[in-house]
């Protein structure tokens, strides 16, 4: 069975935007996986806090302003917790990153509760704005640091966006905070497929513009009943640039990781291009 969200249907990797709008009703994602995410959730909360939850001073009444929003989203009042921000995390399986505007007036990440990161340190990110907490992606401020600043600076509280994100790993669990280099596993039994859905929007009181990530992990298996699948995530492997093939750590994966995907390709689409 195909994975519920594919994010390689756009065409060869570039940076991009590429956000949607959202109606306010599918703001946030349900599913047979949330249960045990959220035990996940409440398990670091216990045992790893720091690493997953942070707060800066002055983040609090947006926070306490989040928690009334997902409470309203979910219909349901969160359980008890030692505050707001952890409350509204464990309601729902969605990481949320609250961003308000620093000294600067640039917006910065003020509180944020991340139990689920895809190989980046929550507190190294704190007290950032946007760009810095993108600056190890190779060409980010270049091609779209200005543009994804505005977006968030001028979204209006009525809007709701949002956009896909994928990467190929050989760990599917789902707290990853450290980078490292995939090694050359056997393809695809050792091989997951990660993606994030991630949203926009501002709260209406606050100003604050809080970011939320769902996290989706799946066998990269799972495209085999899908040859267009298999040839839209070799092309976006092709596409890689070597930075960026560097910063996904795919290094030592890519050659094996085409070879498969191409065979599952070939069952309907031809012979692939070459790369």
């Amino acid at each position: 069975m195909l994975p519920r969200h594919l994010p390689f249907t756009d065409g060869p990797q570039r940076l991009r935007v590429g956000t949607r709008t959202l109606a306010e009703g599918d703001w946030l994602e349900g599913g047979a996986d949330v249960a045990a995410q959220l035990r996940e959730k409440a398990r670091l909360l216990r045992e790893s806090r720091e690493a997953v939850l942070q707060e800066l001073p002055g983040s609090e009444g947006a926070c306490a302003e989040l928690l009334r929003v997902v409470e309203g989203a979910v219909g349901a009042e969160a359980p008890a917790a030692s505050s707001p921000l952890e409350a509204a995390a464990l309601l729902v399986a969605e990481d949320l990153c609250v961003h308000l505007p620093g000294p600067d007036g640039r917006l910065r990440l003020a509180a944020a509760c991340v139990c689920f990161p895809s190989r980046w340190v929550l507190a190294e990110k704190m007290g950032q704005p946007v760009a810095g907490i993108h600056d190890p992606v190779p060409g980010y401020a270049d091609a779209i640091g200005r543009p994804v600043d505005q977006l968030m600076e001028r979204l209006p509280h009525d809007r709701l966006l949002w956009r896909l994100g994928g990467s190929i790993l050989d760990d599917p669990a789902l707290f990853q905070p450290r980078r490292a280099t995939l090694s050359p596993a056997r393809v695809p039994d050792d091989v997951w497929l990660r993606v994030e859905r991630q949203t926009l929007r501002r709260l209406p009181e606050s100003g604050a513009v809080v970011f939320t990530i769902r996290t989706f992990v799946d066998p990269l298996s799972c495209l085999t009943s899908s040859p267009a699948a298999c040839a839209d995530a070799a092309a976006w492997v092709r596409g890689l640039t070597p930075e960026m093939t560097a910063y996904k750590s795919l290094e030592g994966m890519r050659e094996p990781l085409l070879a498969w995907l191409d065979e599952q390709a070939l069952t309907a689409s031809g012979p692939p291009a070459a790369g």
